[in-house]
């Protein structure tokens, strides 16, 4: 199986390559985090906050 490309930009998250723009994970799932059903309330469910 060839490696998936996920853009990612959220770069306060562990997993995301700041300069590359990419995320190190192989997959990843979606997930809403909210009650809210838009665009901005959904996100990565791997999101690990960057340690300083």
């Amino acid at each position: 199986m060839s490696r998936q490309k996920i853009s990612c930009n959220v770069h306060d998250c562990h997993y995301c390559d700041r300069q590359n723009d990419m995320c190190q994970k192989d997959e990843i799932k979606v997930c809403h985090c909210s009650l809210e059903e838009e665009k901005e309330a959904t996100m990565c469910d791997a999101y690990r906050k960057r340690e300083a």
